[in-house]
C-alpha cells in the first residue's frame, strides 16, 4: 500500500487551528498539527531532526500569525513567533526541500498608499507586528525555493478567539460598545481562507511555484471594524440585546501600535492564477453569528480545545546560534550587538 503524504501544520493558530484540521485534503493525503514547542522552533537541529523524520511533502506555517494587540509592549516575543522562529522553520524546509506555506498579513504595509497594495509593494510597516512579519517574509524568500507566503486581512470564524467573537461578547453586556473606525481593510472568513490555503499547498506539492511567489487573499468588499462590528451586531440581534455602538480612533484609550489606516490587498493575481474569488464576507459572517450565537444558548465551547499555545522564551537556541536576516528597520544584527 502506497504510503500517505503527511501535510504538516506548524502550529495550533487559535483561529485557524479546528478549521484547518477538519479540513479535508484529496486521497492520499493525511494532515498533522504540532504546535511550535512540539516541533523544536527556536532549537534548529531538533526542528531538524524532527522534520527529517516526519517528511512532509508540504509544511503550512501558522506559528508567526498573531494578534498586533500588545505587540509594543512585548517586542521578544513578537519577534520570536513572528520572525526568528520563521527563519528557522524556513532555513531548515529549504535545505530539505520541502514546500513551505507561509501566512502573512497586510501588517507588513503602512497603510497610507489610499489603493490596493499588490504583491510587488515593498513591505513598509510602521508597527513592530508588521515589520516582524515582513522579517518573516523576508526569511522565507531567503531560505526556501519552493514557498508561497499568502497575506491576508482580518480573519473572522465561528471558532477560536478573534473579533467576531470579541464583537458578540461586548453586545451581550448592552450598553454602549466603541469601536475603531479608522482602519479599513478586507475582513476575512477562516473557512474560506482555509480552503484557499489547501489550494495553494496543493500547487506547491505540484511545483506550480517554481521560484517561489507572494500571494493575497482577502474577503470582499473592504470595510472597518466599525461596519464589520455593526453588521455583526444587527445580525446577532434575534439572540441577543443590540448595543449602541460608539465610534472612535485608537488615540482616543491611547493605544500604540494601532493597525495601519488603509491595509486593502490586490487578490487580482491569485484569482487568475488559482481560480480563487474572494468570498463576500457579509455571507460568512452571517453563517458565523448564527454558528456562534446557537452554540452560546445550547452553552457549548466550539473552541476550547484550540486555545493558542504560548511559545516559551527560555528554551530558545543560544543568540550565536541565530539564522536569517534582519529585521525591517534594524541596523545590527542582535547577535553581534555585544561583542
Amino acid at each position: 500500500m502506497q504510503d500517505r503524504k503527511l501535510v504538516l501544520i506548524a502550529g495550533r493558530n487559535a483561529v485557524l487551528a479546528q478549521e484547518l484540521h477538519e479540513m479535508i485534503w484529496p486521497a492520499g493525503f493525511e494532515t498533522r498539527m504540532l504546535t511550535g514547542h512540539e516541533l523544536g522552533i527556536l532549537d534548529i537541529e531538533r526542528l531538524r531532526r524532527n522534520l527529517e523524520n516526519l517528511s512532509p511533502v508540504l509544511i503550512i506555517n501558522t506559528i508567526g500569525y498573531a494578534s498586533p494587540d500588545g505587540a509594543e509592549q512585548h517586542r521578544t516575543l513578537i519577534q520570536a513567533r513572528s520572525h526568528w522562529s520563521v527563519g528557522d522553520l524556513a532555513e531548515v524546509a529549504g535545505a530539505l526541500d520541502i514546500p513551505l506555506l507561509h501566512l502573512s498579513s497586510d501588517q507588513v504595509f503602512a497603510g497610507d498608499k489610499f489603493a490596493a497594495y499588490l504583491e510587488t509593494d515593498t513591505p513598509d510597516a510602521i508597527s513592530v507586528f508588521g515589520q516582524a512579519q515582513a522579517a518573516g517574509e523576508a526569511e522565507v524568500a531567503a531560505h526556501c525555493r519552493h514557498f508561497a507566503i499568502l497575506r491576508t486581512g482580518w480573519l473572522f470564524g465561528a471558532k477560536g478567539h478573534n473579533m467576531l467573537k470579541t464583537m458578540l461578547s461586548l453586545g451581550r453586556r448592552g450598553g454602549r460598545v466603541h469601536v475603531p473606525n479608522d482602519h479599513i481593510a478586507g475582513p476575512t472568513p477562516v473557512r474560506e481562507l482555509c480552503g484557499a490555503m489547501r489550494r495553494i499547498g496543493i500547487a506547491l506539492i505540484n511545483r506550480e511555484f517554481e521560484n517561489g511567489t507572494t500571494l493575497h487573499f482577502t474577503g470582499a468588499p473592504v470595510a472597518t471594524w466599525f461596519e464589520f462590528a455593526a453588521h455583526a451586531l444587527r445580525r446577532a440581534a434575534p439572540y441577543q440585546a443590540a448595543p449602541e455602538l460608539i465610534p472612535i480612533t485608537p488615540n482616543r484609550f491611547g493605544v500604540t501600535g494601532a493597525a495601519a489606516r488603509r491595509t486593502e490587498l490586490d487578490c487580482s493575481r491569485t484569482r487568475h492564477l488559482l481560480q480563487l474569488e474572494q468570498p463576500d464576507w457579509h455571507r460568512a459572517l452571517d453563517d458565523c453569528v448564527e454558528e456562534i450565537c446557537l452554540a452560546e444558548q445550547r452553552n457549548v465551547d466550539v473552541s476550547a480545545q484550540y486555545q493558542l499555545d504560548p511559545l516559551p522564551y527560555r528554551p530558545m537556541a543560544p543568540e550565536d546560534r541565530r539564522r536569517g536576516t534582519l529585521p525591517y528597520g534594524v541596523r545590527m544584527d542582535r547577535r553581534q550587538a555585544g561583542r
